[in-house]
C-alpha cells in the first residue's frame, strides 16, 4: 500500500543519517513511557516501577514530545504491535518525522548490531552505570554518564545534575554522537540537550545496546529463533496520513453527562483535534448555564435558545468541523477510550459510517415496535459489521454531512427523528455503507458506549428513543425512505438478520467464555507461591 511505511526501509533511511555525520535527534517512545505520561501505575522489565500519578519524569517526557524542528525524530509503538498506543502516539506529536521505535530490534536486530560494530566515532555515552568503563563497540567513548536502575527517583532526585554536568562539559562542542540507552529517560535527556545545543546527533538505542552494557541477553527479538527476531512491522505513512477527528458533543437536558462525556473524550487513545459543543434549547423555562472552566475545554460552542431537534446538531457539525473526519455524539453516549481508535482504523481499512449502536431491519414497516436487531453495546459483533444505520455516536469523513442535507428538507421535517437514518440513505446512494466497529464481548475499552452508563442513561426520561410520539414518527420516516429508494439489507441478502444472529450468538457463547477463563486465570496465579528473591 501507498500508506505504509515498513520497519526494514526505515532503518536504512535512520542509520544513513547517522553514516553521514548528520547533526538530529531521535526519540523513542514506547508502552512504558506512555504508562508514565498518563500517570498509571506500571512495572517495567528492569525492575522500576511508577507510581499511580503523574511524576516529574512524566511530565517531562511529555514536554519531549513537543520539539518542533526538522530534526528531531520519534519512533513510536507501530499498530500491529501495540495500536493503542500507536494512537496515542500520533494525535500527541506535532511533527510528521515519526518513525519506529522498535527501529533497532526485531528483524532488524542482527543488521544493527553489524552496523553498529563497525561504527567509529568519538561518542559520549548515556547509559546504566553497569557500563561504566566498558567497551561499547569500536566507539571511542569520550565520556561515560551513568543512570540509575529506578528512573522515576532518579530523574526526581538527579536529572538536574546529570544534564547540568554533560552541558558543562560538552556543551559548546559539535558534531558529537551521543549514544543514549537510560530508558523512558532517554526522550527527556535528549530533549533537553538538544535545545542546549542542536549541532550534535542524540539517538536513543535502548536496549538494543544491552549485550554491551550487561553483557546478556535481555529481549526476547535477540534470540534469532524467536518470533519477535522475525517479525516485520508496518504503519501509516506521517506524512501523507491525516489522524485529525473533530468531535461533537450535544447538550440538551442532560448537563450531568457532558463531563463525563468529555472526560471519556479528552482521554481517548486517538486524541481528537478539537471537541465542539452544540447546545439545544430546550421548550420550557428550563435553562442550562455552564461554568466558564467547562466552556473553556470545548475550541467551539454554540448556544440556542429554542429547540431545534436532532437534525441541527449535525448541520452545525457541517458548517464548524475543521478536521476531514467527524464523530458526533448523543448526550447520552460515553466512549470507551479506543473508541476513535476503532473506528478509524476500520475507516482506514473501508470507507463507511461507523456508529455505535447500529440497526439491521428485518421488517422495516414495523421498525421500530419490532422486526430489528441491535448490533453494538447491546449485542456484541466480534468483527465490522454492516447495518442498515446507527445511532448513539456517528464517525464519518465530513462530506456525508454534505450529503445528508442535499435536497433532505422533507425528512428535516420530522426534527427529532430520522437524522439517523438519513445519513444512511444519502449516504447509500453515494456507494458509502454503514457499519459498527468491533464490539469485542471481553474489551469494553474499543466499544462506542460503555455499557453500565448506556443502560440507565438510555433509559433516562429525557431519552427521544422513549417517546411514543416519537415512534409513530420514526415509523412514518422509514416509510419515505423506503418510497424514496432506499434498499435495507434484507431486500438484496434475505437472510442477512439471520447470519447478524449467530454471530451475535456466538461472541456471546465465545466472548463469556473468555472471559471466564481468563477469570480463572488470574485467580490460579493469585493462589500461587511468590518467587523466592535469592
Amino acid at each position: 500500500m501507498e500508506n505504509i511505511i515498513y520497519l526494514s526501509d526505515e532503518y536504512e533511511k535512520l542509520w544513513k543519517k547517522i553514516l553521514k555525520g548528520e547533526n538530529f535527534a531521535f526519540l523513542r517512545h514506547g508502552d512504558g513511557e506512555r504508562a508514565i505520561m498518563e500517570g498509571r501505575s506500571v512495572i517495567a522489565q528492569e525492575g522500576w516501577k511508577a507510581p499511580n500519578h503523574v511524576t516529574k519524569l512524566g511530565y517531562d517526557c511529555l514536554d519531549a514530545l513537543r520539539l518542533d524542528d526538522e530534526r528531531v525524530w520519534y519512533g513510536i509503538s507501530c499498530p500491529c504491535c501495540d495500536p493503542a498506543a500507536y494512537y496515542w502516539y500520533v494525535s500527541r506529536i506535532p511533527s510528521k518525522n515519526i518513525t519506529f521505535a522498535n527501529i533497532w530490534v526485531n528483524s532488524n536486530y542482527n543488521l544493527f548490531i553489524k552496523s553498529f560494530n563497525e561504527l567509529k566515532r568519538d561518542a559520549i555515552v548515556i547509559a546504566n552505570y553497569r557500563a561504566v568503563n566498558k567497551q561499547i563497540g569500536n566507539l571511542h567513548v569520550l565520556q561515560y554518564y551513568s543512570v540509575g536502575d529506578d528512573c522515576i527517583s532518579f530523574w526526581e532526585t538527579e536529572s538536574e545534575n546529570l544534564l547540568n554536568s554533560i552541558k558543562d562539559d560538552y556543551g559548546k562542542r559539535n558534531n558529537l554522537l551521543y549514544i543514549v540507552s537510560a530508558g523512558p529517560m532517554s526522550g527527556p535527556i535528549i530533549a533537553e540537550l538538544f535545545k542546549n545545543n542542536p549541532n550534535n546527533c542524540y539517538v536513543d538505542f535502548g536496549s538494543s545496546l544491552d549485550t554491551y552494557i550487561h553483557n546478556k541477553v535481555t529481549r526476547p527479538y535477540m534470540n534469532k529463533n524467536s518470533r519477535y527476531a522475525k517479525k516485520q512491522c508496518w504503519m501509516y505513512d506521517p506524512k501523507t496520513t491525516n489522524f485529525d477527528v473533530t468531535v461533537v458533543c450535544n447538550l440538551y437536558k442532560r448537563p450531568d453527562n457532558l463531563l463525563k462525556q468529555l472526560e471519556a473524550i479528552s482521554n481517548q487513545t486517538l486524541m481528537p483535534k478539537e471537541i465542539l459543543l452544540y447546545q439545544d434549547g430546550i421548550s420550557d423555562d428550563y435553562k442550562i448555564e455552564l461554568l466558564s472552566s467547562l466552556k473553556d475545554r470545548f475550541d467551539k460552542i454554540k448556544i440556542v435558545t429554542e429547540n431545534t431537534g436532532v437534525w441541527k446538531r449535525f448541520e452545525y457539525a457541517k458548517n464548524s468541523a475543521s478536521s476531514s473526519l467527524i464523530c458526533i455524539f448523543d448526550d447520552d453516549t460515553i466512549p470507551g477510550k479506543r473508541w476513535l481508535e476503532n473506528c478509524y482504523s476500520c475507516m482506514q481499512e473501508r470507507e463507511g459510517i461507523y456508529g455505535t449502536v447500529g440497526i439491521v431491519m428485518y421488517n422495516p414497516k414495523r421498525y421500530p415496535y419490532h422486526g430489528f436487531i441491535r448490533v453494538g453495546w447491546p449485542g456484541p459483533n466480534a468483527k465490522v459489521t454492516e447495518v442498515d444505520f446507527v445511532g448513539h455516536s456517528w464517525f464519518m469523513k465530513k462530506e456525508c454531512l454534505d450529503y445528508m442535507f442535499d435536497g433532505t428538507e422533507a425528512y428535516q421535517l420530522f426534527k427529532y427523528v430520522a437524522e439517523d437514518m438519513c445519513i444512511s440513505v444519502q449516504c447509500q446512494k453515494k456507494g458509502i455503507k454503514t457499519f459498527v466497529p468491533p464490539h469485542p464481548y471481553t474489551n469494553h475499552d474499543l466499544w462506542g458506549s460503555l455499557p453500565s452508563y448506556a443502560r440507565v442513561l438510555g433509559n433516562s426520561s429525557q431519552a427521544v428513543s422513549l417517546n411514543n410520539a416519537n415512534y409513530i414518527k420514526m415509523n412514518a420516516a422509514v416509510s419515505c425512505y423506503l418510497r424514496d429508494g432506499w434498499h435495507p439489507l434484507i431486500s438484496t441478502h434475505s437472510l442477512y438478520p439471520v447470519s447478524i444472529i449467530f454471530n451475535l450468538i456466538g461472541e456471546q457463547i465465545f466472548g463469556r467464555t473468555i472471559s471466564l477463563v481468563s477469570w480463572i486465570k488470574r485467580k490460579i496465579k493469585h493462589m500461587l507461591p511468590k518467587k523466592s528473591c535469592i
